[in-house]
């Protein structure tokens, strides 16, 4: 899964310039390219059809997410990820939902993910392998084709202020008591605001609490 940050606001002016020249091409800011290149290679080396492991994903690229960083705003931020969007999904016609602030009405990554069926393992019931979903898609995407590459998928980008991950590792091989402290732990299942957590297999002998901290500054890692 790969994060891309948005530079400092010094350097804003020139990352976010896409203005068209009077030739006709698009002006891609350092970032804009970076990211375009990054996720090329992905798509052209990586196979999601031949792909299972223990973690939940959609894509090859399965999520690109753009934080802003000193005094850029968020607001550039979601400026950016709408361009880079547009990008990937003509480009390398691959289905892209927005979330956060780039989002119309601020969609949570989380809940696009619910909808198509991200938390599902379709393998042993803990694992995900290969591509099982629909060739086409129920939900219209906001770029890029409704129909999809198995060998790529889909892809979600998005524009939110910084996030924490936080893993706890615990020696065990039953996944049930994984997804039972995961939900006690996470605010869905009426635990701590602001954290999102699953319970996973983590290797031969151990399983994985993996949570995401919305809100680093108001749960940290130590309440978890």
């Amino acid at each position: 899964m790969y994060h891309f940050l948005t530079e400092k606001a010094e350097w804003t002016g020139k990352l976010l310039d896409i203005s068209a020249l009077s030739t006709g091409f698009a002006i891609y800011s350092p970032l804009q390219q970076t990211i375009l290149a990054m996720s090329e290679v992905a798509y052209e080396t990586i196979n999601l059809k031949q792909h299972s492991g223990t973690y939940p994903r959609l894509s090859v690229v399965d999520d690109i997410v753009l934080h802003p960083l000193a005094r850029a705003s968020l607001d550039e931020a979601a400026w950016l990820t709408k361009a880079v969007t547009t990008d990937i999904g003509n480009r390398f016609q691959v289905p892209v939902f927005l979330y956060g602030a780039a989002h119309p009405t601020g969609k949570a990554l989380d809940s696009i993910r619910r909808e198509l069926g991200y938390y599902r393992p379709n393998f042993m019931d803990n694992q995900w392998a290969g591509w099982t979903m629909p060739e086409i898609l129920f939900v219209k995407p906001d770029e890029g084709p409704t129909c999809v590459s198995r060998a790529r998928g889909i892809t979600m980008i998005g524009a939110r202020p910084w996030v924490r991950l936080y893993n706890v590792t615990m020696i065990s091989t039953d996944v049930s008591v994984a997804r039972r402290i995961a939900r006690m732990v996470s605010a869905r299942g009426g635990g701590l605001l602001t954290v999102q957590s699953l319970g996973l297999v983590h290797g031969e002998n151990s399983i994985k609490i993996a949570c995401m901290l919305l809100e680093p500054n108001r749960v940290e890692g130590d309440r978890v």
